[in-house]
């Protein structure tokens, strides 16, 4: 693999090393998922045939993203920001 996209793969993780990125990828990743998700879920509403089972589908994985990104602007409180097998400080 070239040096420089080695690098960019580094980047982009979202654990390093066992713990959550320094760079905010997490919060970004998540953010693009809500998006994504958003403009999804309004697209298949509109169509005239709306598939309602994958739209709740789609429900579900938004809050699921939601949550998360309420957690990860909370602060990932140290009981619940490691990995299991890890201890927190």
């Amino acid at each position: 693999m070239l040096p420089f996209i080695e690098k960019k793969l580094q980047d982009n993780r979202l654990v390093v090393e066992g713990a959550l990125s320094q760079h905010g990828n997490a919060r970004l990743k998540v953010e693009q998922d809500i998006a994504f998700l958003t403009d999804r879920i309004t697209a298949m509403k509109a169509h005239p045939r709306p598939n309602t089972m994958l739209i709740e589908h789609y429900q579900s994985m938004l809050k699921s993203r939601e949550s998360v990104l309420k957690w990860l602007l909370d602060g990932c409180d140290d009981e619940t920001s490691t990995l299991p097998g890890q201890r927190s400080a």
